[in-house]
């Protein structure tokens, strides 16, 4: 098995190095459009039309599953509006944004969990509302919703398996390429789940030092 990586060493490493990429594209989305549709979102926030067209889009987005959002992205919208997107633009944008419906239900929950208290005192205190939710909302709630939103990203990694279907070169497709060429799909598979397992497990660590930081605000 050893022997079998070493001769497609490149193949993998490149895949590897592929799904990272989209990861990290996906997860910036995720976290800034999922964030601002949380505080949006939020019951302490009153925009009564937009967020009834937020919550509206994000149950679409929940609702749908993310390989057919994948599809849509990749062959419904470039033929309905004209325009050329290709695999990895479709595949970074469909779930970076898949991504994001569910990151502002943790941002939304963790904002709402916080006392309205708090929201009153820093109001009495003369903070604007961009100035609680930075200095009193936010702190607050990332130590709270940190393992819910470091899951998400977990799961995110995960989910680029899917962008296989559509031809793009991550790890799943390399292995799939590589299985073509010899015919011999033990070794592969092994190789991918261990290397994603390696990648999630740094991230649970990366997780895990996150979160005894955040005990120490």
């Amino acid at each position: 098995m050893l022997n079998f990586l070493f001769l497609n060493i490149k193949l993998i490493t490149l895949g590897t190095f592929n799904t990272l990429s989209l990861w990290l594209a996906a997860s910036l989305i995720s976290l800034l459009a999922g964030s601002l549709l949380g505080v949006f979102r939020c019951s302490q926030l009153k925009f009564k039309i937009i967020k009834t067209i937020l919550n509206f889009t994000t149950f679409i987005l929940r609702g749908i599953p993310y390989y057919v959002q994948l599809l849509i992205a990749y062959f419904v919208l470039p033929d309905l509006l004209g325009i050329n997107i290709s695999a990895t633009t479709a595949a970074i944008y469909s779930l970076g944004l898949c991504s994001a419906s569910y990151m502002s239900q943790i941002v939304k929950s963790g904002i709402n969990s916080i006392p309205i208290g708090q929201w009153e005192a820093a109001k009495t205190l003369g903070f604007s509302t961009i100035q609680t939710l930075r200095h009193i909302i936010f702190p607050q709630f990332l130590k709270n919703a940190l393992p819910a939103i470091c899951g998400e990203l977990d799961q995110l990694l995960k989910s680029t398996s899917i962008i296989a279907s559509i031809g793009v070169l991550e790890l799943t497709k390399a292995g799939m390429n590589i299985i073509s060429r010899n015919m011999n799909p033990i070794p592969v598979y092994i190789s991918i789940a261990l290397i994603y397992l390696t990648l999630s497990t740094l991230l649970s660590l990366t997780s895990n030092f996150l979160e005894k930081r955040t005990t120490t605000w």
